[in-house]
């Protein structure tokens, strides 16, 4: 029974360390899901709309069309300290078509501060991760390729863990 009990207690604990040893600790959540997202521009095909990218499913994409610097924009609809931003990469091809990231936050779109960069790409349904220095506190997150004459930008999915603040918690913090 004591056995059964330290087992217990120990799974709980590794469990535990690798929620916050990837960045998800228990008072973090994903603020991005199912927010307005806004692409630099659109694939010919509507079938992929910016709205992919923070519905939860790795199983389809947002796509934007061909451009030098293709970008993707999540409106959070609040303002929230960000801890981690992850981008997920196709499962079904097109790995290519993330790489070279800027990841920037801010709130306002014209006031944004650089948040992390990934150099290269990763293989089919890989993870790209960038943890934000603290504090990082806005309400719009931009994802950018910033090398290349010509890209597409094709995310399967986008989370972003961090947690509503209030103004007056952070108003020293505007940026």
């Amino acid at each position: 029974m004591l056995s059964h009990s330290v087992s217990l207690v120990l799974a709980l604990v590794c469990l535990w360390y690798a929620q916050v040893s990837e960045g998800h600790r228990p008072d973090l959540e994903n603020v991005a899901y199912s927010k307005k997202v806004t692409l630099s521009s659109q694939y010919k095909h509507a079938s992929h709309p910016g709205s992919n990218a923070v519905n939860g499913l790795l199983s389809d994409f947002a796509h934007s069309d061909q451009e030098r610097f293709p970008w993707i924009r999540i409106d959070l609809e609040g303002r929230f300290l960000i801890h981690e931003i992850e981008v997920f990469v196709r499962t079904d091809c097109c790995a290519n078509q993330l790489h070279d990231i800027d990841v920037k936050v801010g709130n306002s779109t014209r006031r944004m501060r650089m948040c992390g960069h990934v150099s290269g790409d990763t293989g089919l349904g890989g993870r790209m991760a960038v943890f934000c220095p603290t504090p990082t506190v806005g309400r719009y997150v931009q994802i950018q390729i910033v090398k290349g004459a010509s890209n597409y930008m094709s995310p399967a999915e986008i989370v972003v863990w961090g947690k509503r603040v209030h103004y007056w918690l952070h108003s020293d913090h505007n940026f």
